[in-house]
């Protein structure tokens, strides 16, 4: 009878995680990949990638970061409510990159997944203007 009520209480610790987890916030990406195309050498441009909370608790990005110097993500530092939307603003800088680029942006968050891998690419035009 005793090792019948440790598994029923097992399980019910499994149910409450479960359950926590699908009240979480979850973030969606209108898409996770861009390509910038062909870009000249230092020009500047920026993407949106643009996300919906749909999740039921707010959502928040605690932070968003870039392997180099070259590309910045600037997000929005409050909570997005359940059903609203708003973006992760990256800006690449093609001052000091040539050729072919593919450059990934982490972003943390208290989703159901709270690691989410941006993803953009393009080609840096080093020939003359």
């Amino acid at each position: 009878m005793g090792l019948l009520l440790f598994f029923m209480s097992d399980l019910s610790a499994q149910t409450d995680s479960i359950n926590k987890v699908s009240d979480a916030p979850e973030i969606s990406f209108e898409t996770e990949l861009h390509d910038f195309g062909n870009i000249r050498r230092g020009d500047t441009v920026v993407y949106n990638f643009k996300f919906t909370n749909t999740g039921n608790k707010p959502l928040l990005i605690t932070d968003a970061s870039s392997g180099c110097d070259c590309t910045i993500p600037k997000w929005s530092h409050k909570p997005i409510n359940k059903g609203e939307s708003s973006a992760i603003t990256i800006t690449f800088i093609s001052e000091e990159e040539g050729g072919d680029q593919a450059k990934e942006i982490i972003v943390y968050s208290n989703s159901k997944t709270p690691v989410k891998i941006l993803r953009f690419t393009g080609y840096v035009d080093y020939s003359e203007k």
